[in-house]
């Protein structure tokens, strides 16, 4: 996954326009086989794929900006995700992308559950209503919603350590200069 992590920009956004372009054109083909021409259905493909490309491609280049780098982004989400921070970090950098991950995660543990929640109840009518195959996003959507709830305390518990490690770091080291 470091690879996928520390790609540079201009190789990263192709790969997001194909991955999801790619899963938007399966998902229809699967879901809906004749309802689109193959032409319109391609369109689509194109305009949702860049679209989305677009969006995770500007998400991921301000969270490596706000880190320092992809490399640091990296190194920070490793040590949010075990709840350790190594010696000699930049504190004011890693103190911004906890704060941020500790919004997200604070939002994702009432977020997560409605969604995936909603999701399931929307995949499983589209199943008893629609097709067999909508079958498959009830098991989908219930994986994620285990993994939400499973995950999602413990990586804020993680993230808290970090802030407190940092707090202390901080508070002993006096206030740290952006010039140096």
């Amino acid at each position: 996954m470091r690879w996928f992590r520390t790609t540079p920009m201009w190789a990263l956004v192709p790969i997001l326009f194909v991955v999801a372009g790619g899963a938007w054109l399966l998902i229809g083909l699967v879901t809906m086989p004749r309802d689109q021409p193959i032409a319109i259905r391609l369109i689509g493909t194109v305009w949702y794929g860049g679209v989305m490309a677009a969006v995770f491609g500007v998400w991921i280049a301000r969270a490596r900006r706000r880190a320092g780098g992809a490399a640091e982004l990296h190194t920070v989400q490793q040590g949010l995700r075990r709840g350790e921070v190594p010696e000699g970090v930049d504190v004011s950098a890693w103190s911004a992308t906890a704060d941020v991950q500790r919004r997200q995660l604070r939002r994702n543990l009432w977020l997560g559950p409605l969604v995936f929640g909603l999701m399931i109840v929307l995949a499983l009518w589209l199943a008893l209503s629609q097709s067999p195959v909508w079958w498959f996003g009830v098991v989908f959507f219930v994986g994620f919603l285990t993994w939400s709830v499973v995950s999602t305390p413990r990586l804020l518990r993680n993230t808290e350590r970090v802030r407190e490690e940092l707090r202390r770091r901080t508070g002993a080291e006096g206030p740290i200069r952006s010039d140096t």
